[in-house]
């Protein structure tokens, strides 16, 4: 039976996608049906919602500023925004749109307070740095690991996290392991190793997902050796 997945799904049907016969995780979808499927992008598609009306609210607010605004709702505001932008990363169809608008309404922010930054060398070194840790910021949220795993509801639970970043790819797994602190890597490599050898004791030789795991040892000991 053929099984109907969107072209570009959202963070449930990914992570349904991902679990799909896969023992590395401690539920794995084996039986998988149409109704999962579609229940899973009921999910992609009510977050989404959620998603827009926020956005649109934010604009709203975006669009009421004035050049007497107070410093603390600008820059609230376009913390929204940045945050924004990271959220429609994971979201399911395509936001290529939005997120130019986005980008756009950003820039016009980050222009008045460049200007009320004008003649301080300081400040304006600090914006020029913020640019650059925003345009880093979107690019990592561009993976969709990362997008998801950095969703204020994500579908990736606890006990998913090790087997998710065993079963990715390469350069995205190296590209979110930044984001963990020596502490987590020290856990996720403990339950990485734990698990793999559970999974070998019971007849699952994984050989992409061991290799996967040393790249995690290597992360940690990149951190903990600097």
């Amino acid at each position: 039976m053929t099984m109907n997945f969107s072209p570009a799904p959202g963070p449930h049907e990914r992570h349904l996608k991902r679990r799909l016969l896969n023992p590395l995780f401690p539920k794995p979808e084996k039986e998988l049906t149409q109704a999962d499927i579609d229940n899973a992008q009921r999910k992609d598609e009510e977050h989404l919602m959620s998603f827009m009306t926020h956005f649109q609210s934010v604009v709203q607010k975006t669009t009421q500023l004035g050049t007497n605004s107070e410093s603390d709702i600008v820059l609230e505001i376009k913390e929204q925004l940045d945050e924004c932008y990271a959220t429609s990363c994971a979201m399911p169809g395509d936001h290529s749109n939005l997120k130019i608008a986005i980008k756009k309404l950003i820039t016009a922010i980050m222009s008045a307070i460049r200007k009320g930054a004008a003649g301080d060398s300081t400040a304006l070194t600090k914006l020029d740095e913020e640019d650059t840790a925003r345009e880093m910021h979107n690019a990592l949220h561009e993976r969709k690991l990362i997008a998801d795993l950095m969703l204020e509801n994500s579908p990736i639970l606890e006990d998913e996290l090790t087997p998710t970043l065993l079963n990715e790819e390469a350069d995205d797994l190296e590209a979110a392991l930044p984001l963990f602190s020596v502490q987590e890597l020290e856990l996720i490599v403990k339950s990485s190793q734990d698990l793999l050898e559970k999974l070998r004791q019971e007849g699952h030789e994984i050989p992409m997902a061991w290799e996967r795991f040393q790249l995690i040892k290597q992360a940690l000991a990149t951190k903990t050796s600097g």
